[in-house]
C-alpha cells in the first residue's frame, strides 16, 4: 500500500476547496506537469500516475490542482466544481471534454467523451468553473 501524500498549503493556495470536492488519493505526475495546473489529466503509463491527455478522446480522471514535476505528488480533483483552462470557445452549460493537450473544449458529437459541464463562458486561455462529471459519459 502506498503512503498518503500530504501537500503543503502553499502548493494549493490558489485553488478553492470545499467539502463538496473529491481528490484522487496517492497519485504522482508521470511527467513534468509544473505548467499544467488547471488542466485535465488522464491515467499515466504506470499505476498511480497521471499525465495530460495526448488525445481529444482520452478518458479524463480529473483536473490537476497543483504544479508537480515528474514523480511528485499530484493533487487531482475528480468531483465538484473545478477551475479548468479553456482550449477554445465555451458557453455556460456546454458539455466539455479535453483537447489533445488537456484543455477544456465544448463537446457535442455523439461519441465525444465528456468530463464536465461549463458553469461560465470562456475562450482559449481563460480559466473557468466546470462541474466535473468524469467517466465514460457521451455528449449526446
Amino acid at each position: 500500500m502506498r503512503p498518503i501524500v500530504r501537500l503543503p498549503v502553499a502548493e494549493v493556495s490558489n485553488v478553492a476547496q470545499s467539502a463538496n470536492e473529491c481528490y484522487l488519493p496517492n497519485v504522482t505526475a508521470e511527467n513534468d506537469l509544473s505548467s499544467k495546473q488547471c488542466y485535465f489529466v488522464e491515467k499515466g503509463a504506470a499505476a498511480g500516475q497521471v499525465d495530460v491527455p495526448d488525445s481529444a478522446g482520452d478518458l479524463v480522471l480529473g483536473v490537476l490542482c497543483n504544479k508537480p514535476t515528474a514523480g511528485q505528488a499530484a493533487l487531482v480533483q475528480c468531483a465538484g466544481v473545478a477551475k479548468v483552462k479553456c482550449g477554445g470557445a465555451i458557453s455556460y452549460g456546454d458539455r466539455v471534454g479535453t483537447t489533445n493537450a488537456g484543455k477544456a473544449v465544448a463537446k457535442a458529437a455523439a461519441d465525444d467523451l465528456v468530463a464536465g459541464i461549463a458553469l461560465e463562458d470562456g475562450v482559449d486561455g481563460d480559466i473557468i468553473s466546470v462541474l466535473l462529471t468524469p467517466g465514460a459519459q457521451r455528449s449526446a
